[in-house]
């Protein structure tokens, strides 16, 4: 085959590829990117014994000495309780900056019909949990570092409160970057707070209402939560301010289903 042939064989190949291409985009074809879809169901009780990279990304943001974000197995026994592990040691880091840590849903959850979102918090016992912070956010925007920089956002988050032994609960909304307080266990006056150990908690909402039970007792209801959005990212996550040795916290069962 001379070099002509071989020419004109090349134009015709490159002019057919680039019909079928041409083709296809005419033909408007659903495209689907993990991360911008909506799910209606999501499950991970870390059974598998490691954090799956399908289900969820990693967060972080100001400076720590030490970190882990793992699925650890939490029973001596022998017997396996695989949970997932948030730990920070912020021994000499930065006094000015607060430091958080967690992972992200790498699907959206749309609640647009009604969801149940539910998950398990270990405060793994704190002997000295000033300051620090395990929380869960239902987020619109997705973010490697921390999501209550977003500008909308719900939250249930639990406070370490000094001297360190208890803790108390905060219910946050942020919309259009103005937050709203719903829960807050009469913080600043009451600054007790209480123990917490192994918490249970459980979201129901759709477009217009919100409950929230704790350990299968409800501690905030709405019929107007007024939310500017019907699905969100899940984001776990703890936070410390600096100069404390290494604490950790866990997160478990995580399920998303439809409201029934």
């Amino acid at each position: 085959m001379d070099t002509t042939m071989k020419t004109v064989l090349s134009i015709l190949f490159l002019l057919i590829v680039a019909g079928i291409v041409g083709f296809i985009l005419s033909q408007n074809f659903p495209v689907t990117r993990i991360g911008l879809i909506a799910t209606n169901r999501l499950q991970d009780n870390f059974d598998s014994g490691f954090l799956d990279s399908d289900i969820w990304q990693f967060t972080r943001d100001g400076d720590v000495q030490a970190s882990t974000i793992d699925v650890y197995d939490v029973d001596p026994s022998g017997k396996t309780d695989y949970r997932l592990r948030l730990q920070m040691d912020t021994l000499g880091t930065r006094d000015d900056t607060v430091k958080f840590q967690g992972i992200r849903s790498v699907q959206k959850v749309n609640f647009t019909d009604g969801k149940r979102i539910s998950f398990d918090l270990d405060w793994n016992n704190q002997s000295n949990g000033c300051y620090l912070t395990a929380a869960m956010y239902l987020c619109p925007t997705a973010t490697g570092g921390n999501p209550e920089e977003e500008n909308d956002w719900l939250k249930i988050e639990y406070v370490g409160v000094p001297p360190g032994y208890n803790a108390r609960c905060i219910i946050v909304s942020k919309s259009d970057r103005n937050i709203q307080y719903l829960l807050t266990e009469g913080w600043p006056e009451q600054k007790s707070g209480r123990q917490i150990e192994d918490q249970h908690i459980s979201f129901i909402l759709d477009r217009t209402a919100l409950t929230i039970t704790e350990n299968g007792e409800e501690i905030y209801s709405t019929t107007t939560h007024d939310l500017k959005f019907t699905s969100a990212y899940i984001y776990l996550q703890m936070s410390s301010h600096s100069n404390y040795p290494n604490r950790e916290v866990y997160f478990d069962n995580i399920l998303v289903s439809v409201k029934g």
